[in-house]
């Protein structure tokens, strides 16, 4: 009985005996392996660790600058200034395509006119005619010559002759003559009006003539300018076929 006893008694103390054993190499590993996993991690494990964190934290800075410029930064709105200028140009560049176009549409005009001008200036020249008056002996003929503005009086066959204006008896502002003697002379009248003239060296026989252009404007004046002798006589002339016109 007692030796029954003491082998159960051996066999519980060895049972428990390897059960603290198994328990505490099972502590020991489990320290053991906790610390080893904690002193074996790489270098190249904890640097990406580090990395990971700053990157994160970067990020995390980044997107809190982001967030914070843009708060703070103004959204930019449209400058009322720079569409105001724009305007401006665009306002000055259509008038000055307008101003273009009307000193285009002007110069074409004054063209035009100028060449109506031209034209007109043509047609008075094509249309102007020569009118003659001959020396016979000691008279003119015709004695009275009747022309248009713009017409003009050629003296022929002055062999001892010339022809002079009378001074008060032409229309006022036209121009005076007086051509040289034994020569033949061509004049223009454009100025309307009478105009009595002479032969210098032979006015007192009474050679002269008249001429009268266009409308006989100082045909009074003419009637009331005192005129003796052989100028009278041409007044006379002239005077009546003035009257008849």
């Amino acid at each position: 009985m007692y030796k029954a006893t003491s082998t159960f008694t051996q066999a519980r103390n060895i049972a428990m005996a390897l059960t603290m054993t198994f328990a505490s190499t099972t502590l020991v590993t489990a320290c053991g392996g906790d610390d080893s996993s904690d002193a074996t991690q790489s270098p190249e494990a904890e640097m990406s660790s580090e990395n990971q964190n700053s990157m994160s934290e970067n990020n995390t800075q980044t997107t809190s600058d982001n967030e914070d410029n843009m708060e703070s930064e103004p959204v930019a709105e449209p400058d009322e200034t720079e569409e105001t200028t724009a305007e401006a140009d665009n306002t000055d560049a259509t008038a000055s395509d307008d101003a273009s176009t009307t000193e285009s549409e002007e110069t074409d005009t004054s063209a035009s006119d100028d060449t109506a001008s031209t034209e007109s200036d043509e047609d008075a020249s094509a249309e102007a005619e020569t009118h003659t008056v001959t020396a016979q002996g000691l008279k003119f003929a015709p004695l009275v010559v009747t022309i248009n503005p713009g017409d003009s009086v050629a003296w022929r066959n002055m062999s001892t002759h010339n022809s002079e204006s009378i001074d008060g008896l032409i229309p006022e502002g036209a121009e005076k003559w007086n051509s040289p003697i034994s020569q033949s002379y061509e004049r223009t009248f454009t100025v309307e009006g009478i105009y009595v003239y002479k032969c210098t060296p032979h006015f007192g026989t009474g050679m002269g003539g008249a001429i009268i252009v266009g409308d006989p404007v100082n045909l009074e004046e003419i009637k009331n300018a005192d005129a003796p002798g052989a100028a009278g006589r041409l007044v006379r002339e002239a005077v009546s076929e003035a009257e008849s016109m």
